[in-house]
């Protein structure tokens, strides 16, 4: 078995003072216990009045958009739409951002009584709103064109279409080119000359932002008829965001709070199909977790292998005789993404393993024949974890043509800086720090491999010990004792949520517990039941079906704490990351 991995104290260097006493003393003044006070001040949350806002989180907190840049453009342009009966296109990209961004616009948008023609990316025509939408959004009429999750970094497209007197208003929020697209209106907080204090929206959450803004607009302007409540979408925006991975800190917490709360009531029918698809009994309270790991994957999947418009067309179906026919599709779209994920990812590793330079690589590249363009994405997840580098995994084309692929960062390298670097390999790249894609010729490739790795390894010279290899996964925020883990704990827990990107969820270390039982499970899974003293805890360890451990063994491990609920009994549940001897 492993030694212990060497992990840090969340906070630790950084805040010393921090003794039982002192957490003690600040939880009286927050209204918190010590252990929530040691949460939050390990993920630099350190005064009362930022820790009052993560801990309730409300909707009026939220900061005006009007500064964003384009943003009254934007506003403007959209209600003289709707004034005049515009026929409006809206566009989104292929992934859940795209989808849920696409949805958001077109349905609200809707819901005024205005003729939308909606459409979404396919993996085939590339991402981003390319010639083909254009051309179909002008020959079905549309005056105005939405461009959710792209657009940015889409001139020709967008120059197309301004041409033909079409105006067009992007959403989106990844990086922003050297030159603008010549839309009348760019909404995206990366903008050099966007005011807006918070930069982490994705698309999901500035499509909100636009809504509620035309609502108002719509208000004073003395709408005659009903107008929709843009809360009502906030479950696509917690999607979106989630999904997205894009920082849960600042107006991401508030959407995302708040989007759970609506999912959970399982208003809208594709998302209660899809849930019911994925398992999740209409008991079970929604969690950040089931978005990033049961919705997600699955509103991704058609959109990786082929058309987005099956998940699409679920989030925006009216009555789950609408919806369950896509929920179905999406279904099946998700069980063959699984294949192959789990077959590049195999791949990936057997050519990495072969490579000899592996070892000595800042960042990592592998290409391989017959892997699906969209897959590749979540196979970079997978390298990433295993070797903790940058991945970019590329899908070559058996014809030797254009070579497409998705590369994901690791120790706070800005991938899509790295990729700026290599353009002149590139015949198009786009996204943002942790996340990018990228097309080139099948002749550039092997000079990618060492570009890439040499703008990598540059960026880690500059930041030097800023720039850890590590994710976040070596930190932990307490050592604690079995009988420390009461549901009473995972209930003060409960008060941080949402967690995810730029706000993990908490891992504690427990040191010296017995193995009392243990077996593995499909084969590939260690269930335990540990022991200390007269306290036993339950734990599952999944994916280290392999590991060495018998009945008698001390061990430390690093876990989660999570609720467990078997024949409508609620325990505490220890879910590990690692265990050692």
């Amino acid at each position: 078995m492993e030694s212990r991995p060497a992990y840090r104290l969340r906070g630790a260097l950084a805040l010393p003072e921090l003794t039982d006493a002192a957490l003690e003393t600040i939880g009286l003044a927050w209204g918190a216990s010590p252990i929530v006070v040691r949460i939050l001040h390990g993920r630099d949350v350190t005064e009362r009045e930022h820790a009052q806002r993560v801990l309730d989180p409300r909707l009026q907190d939220l900061r005006n958009p009007q500064s964003m840049a384009g943003f009254t453009d934007a506003v403007s342009v959209i209600v003289t739409a709707i004034h005049e009966g515009t026929r409006v296109g809206v566009f989104g990209d292929y992934d859940v951002d795209g989808v849920t961004t696409a949805t958001i616009l077109s349905t609200f948008l809707r819901y005024l009584g205005v003729e939308v023609v909606a459409k979404v990316a396919s993996r085939q025509g590339g991402y981003g709103f390319n010639l083909e939408a254009a051309r179909d959004f002008a020959e079905a009429g549309a005056q105005l064109v939405l461009a959710g999750d792209c657009g940015t970094s889409d001139h020709e497209s967008i120059a197309w279409l301004a041409e033909r007197d079409i105006q067009v208003v992007v959403i989106d929020h990844h990086q922003v080119p050297d030159s603008k697209p010549v839309a009348v209106a760019l909404i995206n907080p990366h903008q050099p000359d966007c005011a807006f204090p918070f930069k982490g929206l994705c698309s999901a959450g500035v499509a909100f932002f636009l809504c509620a803004a035309i609502r108002t607009a719509l208000q004073k302007g003395g709408w005659a008829g009903t107008l929709p409540d843009p809360r009502a979408w906030l479950d696509l925006v917690a999607l979106g965001t989630v999904c997205d991975m894009v920082p849960l800190v600042e107006e991401n917490r508030i959407l995302v709070r708040y989007g759970l709360a609506q999912l959970d009531s399982r208003q809208r029918p594709g998302l209660r199909a899809l849930l019911e698809r994925a398992g999740v009994s209409p008991d079970t309270t929604i969690n950040e977790g089931h978005l990033g790991f049961s919705l997600g994957p699955r509103l991704n999947a058609p959109g990786r292998l082929s058309l987005a418009e099956p998940a699409f067309n679920l989030l925006s179906a009216r009555s789950d005789a609408e919806a369950l026919p896509f929920a179905a599709e999406v279904e099946k779209f998700n069980n063959q993404r699984r294949v192959h994920q789990e077959r590049i990812a195999s791949e990936a590793f057997a050519l990495l393993e072969a490579d000899p330079r592996t070892a000595d690589r800042a960042a990592l590249v592998v290409a391989g024949q017959g892997w699906p363009a969209g897959v590749v994405g979540i196979a970079a997840n997978s390298v990433v974890s295993r070797y903790r580098r940058p991945a970019l995994i590329l899908a070559l084309d058996s014809a030797g043509g254009e070579v497409r692929g998705s590369v994901r960062s690791f120790g706070g390298i800005d991938v899509h800086r790295a990729l700026s670097q290599c353009a002149d390999l590139l015949l198009r790249f786009g996204g943002h720090k942790a996340a990018a894609g990228v097309s080139l010729l099948a002749e550039n490739v092997e000079a990618l491999v060492e570009a890439f790795d040499a703008a990598v390894g540059a960026q880690k010279l500059e930041l030097g010990t800023e720039c850890a290899d590590t994710d976040g996964s070596d930190f932990f925020d307490g050592v604690l004792k079995l009988e420390d883990l009461e549901l009473s704990l995972l209930d003060e827990l409960d008060r941080l949520a949402p967690y995810g990107q730029g706000f993990p969820r908490p891992r504690f270390i427990v040191e010296g517990a017995v193995v009392e039982r243990f077996k593995v499970i499909k084969q590939r899974h260690l269930s335990l039941v540990l022991r200390q003293g007269s306290c036993t805890r339950e734990a599952i360890a999944f994916g280290k079906g392999d590991r060495s451990v018998h009945k008698g063994d001390r061990v430390g491990v690093s876990f989660t704490p999570e609720r467990r609920t078997w024949a409508g009994r609620t325990k505490v549940q220890l879910l590990i990351d690692e265990i050692w001897q």
